[in-house]
């Protein structure tokens, strides 16, 4: 049993109480946990008074927030996919050891590749390559070569003893050349059945040159240099990148509402304010729906000339709607973009006042700028200076 301490149990109850006292509505109040000292409200911190010089010096031309009825738009998800037929597999026309391209390093996965770029050789292998044919027609052509090598010793003499002509002795010496290459041949293809490296002989062995037949990029290497191959194998698959398609999935119900033959605007999921959306023309292609998921596809073509889009990539794509609505618009120039990719305008509140809106673009067109958000219709922005008064007001203006 715990022992009973009255003596302890009056001074606990003491602080118990005294602490309830101070918490309580008649002790002194508690000290705030933070103190805010020279607010500044967000207005003054973004609107700018200028005297009526400093306004000629800037250039400041304002135009109006207009409201134009245009069509709608919707953002959806669409996928980046290759041309059809567009891509082209490399195989080995004739049976042989691959190799890299003369003068250059293997091509890996990924690379890019031109039109024309030489990507592999193949050194053709004997028709019957194994390594017993290819011994014995090595100990052949290096017993021709010794003939013909003792047949050009001895026109030499017969030439140099006034017995032979010239002609003979030329004669000689092509023959000798000609065993000697082949000689040569069958040793180089003797060694590679062999095991010997392949660039130890790649230069007496005719080679086929194996070359990309458009600009795309390498997306799979079935291959590995020094290796021997049949007639028919795959090597490599080269894909076209430029152009690409854009597929894009819909709800069949809603097809009748976008206007397709208007093209579409396509760019990244995590798109900054500031990137341009790249420009998306209609193209015929296959009717192709996904029954599990009720969608039907739709298909745009884009270029793609510094592959920012890659094949399997999901982008965000804006159609256009048939139906037209008044959209407030304003011009591009009128826009500015912070460090984080937001979107700013100046509005003239007052005579020689401008005040720093934040701006939302739906889309741009012919120099216009679509607003989702910002400042209402009539209001005057500023379309030459803004960025002067950027600078001004951060301080690093005229």
């Amino acid at each position: 049993m715990i022992p009973r301490h009255p003596t302890l149990t009056l001074i606990l109850g003491a602080l118990l109480l005294t602490t309830g006292c101070g918490e309580g509505g008649g002790g002194t109040p508690s000290e705030t946990p933070a103190k805010v000292q020279n607010a500044v409200a967000e207005a003054q911190l973004t609107t700018l008074t200028l005297s009526a010089q400093a306004e000629t010096r800037l250039g400041i031309e304002t135009a109006a927030v207009e409201l134009r009825r245009l069509a709608g738009t919707r953002e959806v998800g669409g996928e980046v996919i290759t041309l059809p037929g567009g891509g082209a597999t490399l195989t080995a026309p004739v049976a042989g050891i691959v190799l890299g391209p003369q003068g250059g390093s293997p091509v890996g996965a990924g690379a890019r590749v031109s039109s024309g770029q030489a990507l592999l050789r193949l050194i053709p292998s004997p028709p019957d390559h194994d390594l017993l044919t290819a011994r014995e027609e090595f100990q052949t052509r290096r017993a021709e070569y010794e003939r013909a090598q003792a047949q050009l010793v001895r026109a030499e003499q017969m030439l140099a003893d006034r017995a032979g002509s010239v002609r003979q002795l030329e004669e000689a010496r092509a023959s000798r050349e000609g065993a000697w290459a082949a000689f040569e041949r069958s040793r180089a293809q003797m060694a590679l059945l062999e095991g010997a490296p392949p660039d130890s002989f790649a230069h007496v062995l005719a080679s086929l040159s194996l070359e990309a037949p458009f600009a795309g990029i390498v997306q799979r290497l079935h291959v590995s240099p020094g290796e021997l191959v049949t007639a028919g194998t795959p090597l490599l698959e080269v894909d076209r990148i430029d152009p690409v398609w854009i597929r894009v999935p819909v709800y069949p119900g809603d097809l009748v509402s976008f206007d397709t033959g208007s093209g579409a605007l396509v760019h990244g999921l995590s798109a900054r304010a500031d990137e341009t959306p790249l420009e998306a023309r209609p193209v015929t292609a296959p009717l192709t729906a996904d029954p599990a998921a009720v969608t039907a596809d739709l298909f745009f073509q884009v270029a793609n000339p510094g592959a920012r889009l890659r094949p399997g990539q999901r982008v965000a794509v804006t159609l256009m709607l048939r139906a037209e609505q008044e959209r407030p618009v304003i011009p591009y120039s009128a826009v500015l973009y912070d460090m984080y990719g937001g979107a700013w305008v100046y509005a003239r509140t007052a005579e020689h006042v401008y005040t720093r809106m934040k701006v939302a673009l739906e889309y741009t067109q012919g120099g216009l700028a679509v607003l989702s958000h910002g400042p209402p219709a009539g209001t005057r922005v500023v379309i030459t200076g803004a960025a002067e008064l950027f600078g001004t007001e951060f301080g690093v203006g005229k």
